[in-house]
């Protein structure tokens, strides 16, 4: 038995009533004229790089992981479905941005100026730059390039694997248009209607199962997605789904902000021993899938999961009856206890 008490986690507000939705950005892409910024899909968090560097071998990079090459053929399908034209596809020079373009699009073009840490006048002229006639530009880069050119868009709001639409406002700046969140690649991918998908090579290329399971032992594979429950979309519960996007997004900068500004008061426990516990947990079980989800109306949420490293996990919250809906403690159980 695990335990630790955590933090309150609110999805924040993203200023979204100016932004498209993303079914109407489906429509609008097939016109041409804009910028994807993609973050490349999800990587093996378990290798730890310095950052700002562009040349090292490849065993000493984050990678890509399995259902992070599938994710990236899958947006590849999605596109190619529905109709969108692609024109130049750009990336930084890592393997992990470079291999997602080229498993969804087959091509792509590196240029470390999508690696530098700060903006530089190159770089905004860059992401600014206008596509060619009838088509839309793809850059597969970092959070932090994307963080920090495009107005309005948080650090840690964008996840692995995650885009921003952006157009120019000039020739050194953009403006946000809307945002492709992993459920809405899911969502709107061939598979979400049934449909079969295929990628380069024949390979099935889903971006993980949608169905909700309710039988507690037949949780979907170590790999799969995290899909969130309907259960959890709610204003009572989104804490303990942002959590689960938060501890499988492996990020301990954007976790310590969680614990930082969300968390109940507990003054016997530190953001220290919070964050030792996080990243114990998250290097023993990998990331997380969902297999069911049980709630009720005094606040206690359990969680049954899959581990990344196969490892069947239960989560127990609680969460503060009333508004803002804190969690005040989660319990893990790891194994078959």
């Amino acid at each position: 038995m695990l335990a630790h008490s955590l933090l309150s986690v609110l999805l924040a507000a993203s200023g979204s009533d100016s932004l498209l939705t993303p079914d109407s950005l489906l429509v609008e892409l097939r016109k041409g004229g804009y910028t994807i910024l993609w973050r490349h899909t999800l990587t093996d968090r378990s290798v730890q790089e310095p950052m700002g560097y562009t040349n090292l071998p490849r065993f000493q990079q984050r990678n890509l992981t399995d259902q992070g090459v599938a994710d990236a053929k899958a947006v590849g399908v999605l596109f190619k479905d529905r109709a969108i034209p692609i024109g130049e596809v750009l990336s930084s020079p890592m393997f992990r941005t470079r291999e997602t373009a080229e498993y969804a699009f087959g091509r792509v073009e590196a240029t470390p100026v999508l690696r530098q840490l700060e903006p530089s006048p190159e770089q905004r002229r860059l992401i600014a730059a206008e596509p060619a006639a009838g088509t839309n530009r793809v850059i597969v880069t970092h959070h932090f390039v994307i963080e920090r050119n495009v107005p309005g868009i948080q650090p840690g709001q964008i996840a692995e694997g995650e885009a921003v639409v952006v157009r120019a406002t000039g020739p050194e700046s953009v403006r946000a248009v809307g945002i492709f969140k992993m459920a809405d690649w899911r969502r709107l991918g061939p598979q979400a209607s049934g449909a079969a998908t295929a990628g380069a090579g024949g390979h099935g290329v889903p971006f993980g199962h949608g169905v909700r399971l309710t039988n507690p032992h037949a949780l979907p594979a170590s790999n799969a997605p995290l899909v969130i429950p309907a259960v959890l979309e709610t204003p009572q519960h989104a804490a303990v789904a942002e959590y689960l996007r938060t501890f499988n997004a492996g990020d301990t900068t954007r976790m310590r902000q969680f614990y930082d500004r969300f968390v109940v008061p507990n003054a016997s426990r530190s953001i220290e021993e919070r964050m030792a516990v996080y990243q114990r947990l998250k290097g023993h079980l990998g990331g997380l899938s969902i297999g069911s989800v049980e709630a009720n109306e005094a606040g206690r949420v359990v969680v049954k999961s899959q581990s990344g490293s196969g490892v069947p996990v239960t989560i127990t919250f609680a969460v503060e009856p009333q508004a803002p809906y804190r969690i005040s403690t989660i319990t893990f159980q790891v194994g078959g206890a």
